[in-house]
């Protein structure tokens, strides 16, 4: 059998993306090399599907996760996943296919003696660790603020967060309409955002508009500087290393320095998910 490539591959089903998602975020953040098609698509685009996923859930990975629901056991991509993991576990005779129960449909070929966990008794988190621990990584290797930053996967929405965790980052949009903003303390009356996360090409200021749906050309803005700094009330702009942008309206910042009991940072966005750089379409965000 060849040398795994990957620790983990995750098998489930599209109607438990998000906890999923985020269990293979915790364990990237823990530098497991998890197999998880969401992080793969680039590479995945165009290959044959079949001969791909055989092959991951077969013998690229030491161990396979199964999310077990009534559409895992309903649906073709999660069956094919499914055979290849039990043939592997049954030529092998040894724990591969590590069970996660979502409900108590039986799956086909899957021996009943094989204990698992259930999703409700886990946040993504712990499960995470639950499967560090069977891979044997430690629970404190590497550092405690490697960990995935809160997020907001919809293309519009209101963020309230605490800019002192996380490094001071926030996850909005989802696959190429992602950013990851980052931002760290100016006052209680202006905060600082940066380009320095991977999937941010550049931030700009709108100094003359006052909501999003006024930003007519977001490309025209001036991306040159790692940061800016947007008052209460600014408009800043981000465009992603996919040239889509995000209008961020700054709606509220705390600040424990000025005499608030605490870091906060809330603001308004929107992502113009056809590549336009025009936002007039986002009247009452």
């Amino acid at each position: 059998m060849d040398i795994p490539q990957y620790q983990v591959a995750l098998s489930f089903a599209g109607e438990q993306r998000g906890y999923v998602e985020e269990v293979a975020r915790h364990l990237q953040a823990r530098s497991i090399a998890v197999f998880y098609d969401g992080f793969e698509r680039t590479r995945l685009w165009g290959k044959n599907g079949i001969e791909v996923f055989q092959d991951v859930f077969e013998r690229r990975a030491g161990y396979v996760v199964m999310f077990i629901s009534e559409e895992y056991v309903r649906k073709s991509w999660p069956r094919l996943e499914r055979k290849a993991a039990l043939k592997r576990m049954a030529e092998e005779d040894r724990e591969y296919v590590l069970p996660v129960r979502f409900d108590s449909t039986a799956v086909p070929d899957l021996p009943e003696h094989i204990l698992y966990e259930e999703a409700d008794k886990h946040t993504p988190a712990s499960l995470a660790t639950y499967i560090a621990e069977k891979l044997g990584v430690r629970q404190f290797a590497g550092k405690a603020s490697d960990v995935p930053p809160p997020r907001m996967v919809s293309l519009t929405g209101e963020v309230v967060f605490d800019y002192s965790n996380h490094n001071g980052r926030y996850v909005i949009g989802y696959a190429p309409l992602e950013f990851e903003t980052a931002w760290s303390k100016a006052s209680n009356t202006a905060i600082y955002v940066y380009n320095d996360p991977d999937s941010i090409n550049g931030v700009g200021l709108c100094p003359t508009v006052g909501a999003i749906s006024e930003v007519r050309q977001a490309r025209g803005l001036d991306y040159t500087s790692r940061y800016r700094t947007p008052a209460v009330g600014g408009i800043v702009v981000c465009r992603n290393t996919n040239g889509i942008y995000a209008a961020i309206h700054i709606r509220g910042i705390k600040a424990t320095g000025d005499g608030d009991d605490r870091d906060e940072l809330r603001y308004r966005y929107a992502i113009q998910g056809d590549g336009s750089d025009d936002f007039s379409e986002f009247m009452g965000i």
